[in-house]
């Protein structure tokens, strides 16, 4: 099922708009020039790219907005959008209406399989817990989302009267949490711990590709060997981006 993918594009930009940031990412061929992390487009950077590979798990209002902006700052670029689909790069989507499959995690699931070359587990961990399973031939075998630790701990502060602590008790302890501010951050570290453990068991042999802010420190915590990409929702955007470029042609 897997096929040799080669790049079509000389200069990319890829636009992953997720939920609480934009993350733009700039590649020459295969190689990722720089990444940035921004509210709008970035300007001034000496980057002109041929193309355009667009993710946004935002509204239909606000992703239009953004590739207004965008499409006004770079007018020479042909524009992809790219969105979750049945088959892509030699994965098959698990999901029985699979553009309900949020494109970020689609495009980690591409870019793990062409990394582990084997089953794998892929999570992301940032304002969501994202986990997804694939087998070795590329089937998406689906997965789970869970609230991210800051999430966690907002609703709860949120919905409580008289859960409060400031920002400096938040202090490393042994033992038993002996205050507030312990209590919750290290109980929700707990939550998720138990539940990426619970995956582990279910799939001891599988290889682990992880992204996002709080992945390493909580696979750490738990022993799991793992391979850290920063950048897997952009290199899946860059392989399907790819992929729909030569289809086009």
């Amino acid at each position: 099922m897997e096929e040799k993918l080669v790049s079509v594009v000389a200069r990319v930009l890829v636009v992953d708009a997720g939920n609480t940031s934009i993350k733009f990412t700039a590649f020459e061929d295969e190689q990722i020039l720089w990444v940035q992390r921004d509210d709008s487009c970035p300007v001034d950077t000496g980057f002109a790219p041929d193309r355009i590979y667009f993710a946004s798990v935002r509204s239909k209002e606000q992703s239009a907005l953004l590739h207004a902006d965008i499409q006004a700052e770079f007018p020479g670029s042909v524009w992809f959008t790219l969105t979750s689909q049945d088959e892509a790069c030699g994965v098959i989507n698990a999901y029985v209406e699979p553009k309900r499959l949020g494109v970020d995690r689609w495009l980690g699931v591409i870019a793990a399989h062409h990394r582990a070359k084997g089953d794998v587990v892929v999570v992301d961990a940032g304002t969501a817990i994202k986990v997804d399973v694939v087998g070795k031939d590329g089937v998406h075998l689906g997965g789970y989302i869970t609230p991210g630790l800051g999430m966690m701990e907002n609703v709860l502060l949120s919905k409580t009267a008289r859960i409060r602590y400031d920002a400096c008790e938040v202090v490393a302890g042994r033992g038993l949490p002996d205050s507030t501010a312990r209590a919750v951050t290290e109980g929700c570290h707990e939550m998720v711990l138990g539940f990426l453990e619970r995956i582990h068991r279910r799939y001891p042999n599988f290889k682990w590709v992880v992204t996002g802010g709080d992945s390493q420190v909580l696979l750490s915590l738990l022993d799991i060997s793992m391979e850290y990409q920063p950048n897997l929702v952009a290199l899946g955007a860059k392989l399907v981006g790819d992929e729909q470029v030569r289809g086009n042609k």
